[in-house]
């Protein structure tokens, strides 16, 4: 990645959850030493080098697609030709002037195969006014929930339907808000609304997470090998899961692991720790065949915390990195299991400095913590901010949430193979 853009992904979900896309958000520096990238054009180009350049777009994105911002000039710049039509959707901006020129550019790019989505509509009659002659060249439009009331969508709803326009509503933060615009017939959806729960006290939780809760616990105790042994033989899809685990390609064993003791002795109790967690990330809500956006979302704040740890800690030992991936897993596990989180990291046991960083966000971890949350927002000012207490680089930032994006798809890939 360049060392003068930063960037982030946000998820667009379907209504099971599934992802769909993944929107390529980007920002570029204003200092003087990189003038050249101060404007909007210059970024989108340079994020679309990169990517496509020096990257595996799949280590990004995975199997989904791409949204990219994609303004005036940018729509009229030949270098729309270098963006694989199969993976990218164009995301045109709200600002956009709508022009015979551009009118035939976009009706030009239509033809050749390219997916159109329309960014921020609020349900205005100045919006159609400006926007309704290129509707049916318009695959997708996003709805700004945070612009509009729901009754106000209803009322466009027999146009949205005459276009054969997909409806995303974007910017949507709560369960509710969700299930409001799946009834109006939103097919897709942008926000973090999975990842913050209707918290429901004294919740009585699945009898597996609670298995795996007893195991985490037990680890977090250092409670003698034998019990934790017995404590997985006591569940025997957790025990395949652990021995496929183990014995896929991402480790390098000369021979198989066949016993539950060999795996807890190899992993240790660190690793294993976070694999139980991710294991319940992977499984939890989702039907099977769905992915669950949690694990994502999870498996990129561990591995995430993990990379700028190694550039911010001074103390570089294999026990602080596993700390800061611990970090991150445990983070969302109140959105797992709906319920507060110091009530959860209370009965996990888990040491009390992790959940100071967990609650309040302190110290040198807790500020590579709010950098990651930061990032998944993409709260530029916020960043910029962090990266100076940190003497972070932009180009520390990109590497590290390249890297994170990186890892994080391809464990989806083994979770998928693997039907964790």
């Amino acid at each position: 990645m360049s060392k003068s853009i930063y960037f982030a992904r946000q998820p667009i979900l379907d209504v099971n959850s599934k992802t769909y896309a993944y929107e390529l958000l980007y920002r570029s520096p204003t200092n003087k030493d990189n003038a050249s990238f101060v404007d909007n054009h210059s970024a989108t180009a340079q994020v679309l080098v990169n990517t496509l350049n020096f990257t595996h777009l799949e280590d990004i994105v995975g199997e989904a697609f791409a949204f990219i911002n994609i303004d005036e000039q940018m729509l009229m710049d030949e270098v729309i030709s270098s963006i694989p039509k199969e993976k990218f959707v164009l995301e045109l901006l709200e600002d956009i002037t709508i022009t015979e020129v551009v009118i035939d550019r976009i009706r030009s790019l239509k033809e050749q195969g390219y997916r159109f989505a329309l960014d921020d509509a609020d349900c205005t009659k100045e919006y159609f006014i400006n926007f309704q002659q290129i509707f049916q060249y318009i695959d997708i439009l996003k709805l700004d929930i945070q612009l509009l009331e729901a009754e106000q969508v209803k009322k466009f709803l027999p146009l949205f339907k005459k276009f054969n326009l997909i409806l995303l509503a974007e910017k949507v933060e709560t369960q509710e808000e969700f299930d409001t615009y799946k009834k109006l017939g939103c097919e897709l959806f942008q926000g973090f609304f999975f990842a913050k729960p209707d918290i429901i006290e004294n919740r009585e939780l699945d009898p597996k997470q609670l298995q795996i809760i007893k195991l985490i616990r037990m680890l977090q105790d250092s409670a003698p090998i034998n019990d934790i042994c017995q404590a997985f033989e006591q569940n025997a899809a957790l025990t395949i899961q652990l021995l496929r685990f183990i014995n896929s390609a991402s480790f390098s064993f000369k021979t198989s692991i066949k016993s539950i003791r060999q795996a807890v002795m190899l992993l240790g109790p660190s690793q294993l720790k976070s694999w139980l967690l991710l294991t319940s990330y992977a499984t939890s809500k989702s039907p099977k065949g769905i992915e669950n956006p949690l694990l994502h979302l999870a498996q990129t704040r561990s591995n995430m915390m993990q990379v700028l740890c190694k550039v911010v800690c001074k103390e570089q030992s294999k026990a602080n990195l596993e700390r800061a991936a611990f970090i991150g897993l445990l983070s969302l596990i109140e959105a797992l299991l709906n319920v507060p989180m110091e009530d959860i990291l209370n009965e996990l046991n888990v040491d009390d400095e992790i959940i100071h960083i967990l609650m309040e966000k302190e110290g040198t971890m807790g500020e590579i913590f709010k950098l990651v949350c930061a990032v998944e927002q993409f709260e530029t000012q916020t960043i910029e901010a962090i990266l100076n207490s940190l003497s972070l680089t932009r180009a520390q930032l990109a590497e590290a949430i390249q890297t994170s994006y990186e890892i994080t798809e391809n464990f989806s890939h083994y979770s998928k193979k693997e039907e964790l």
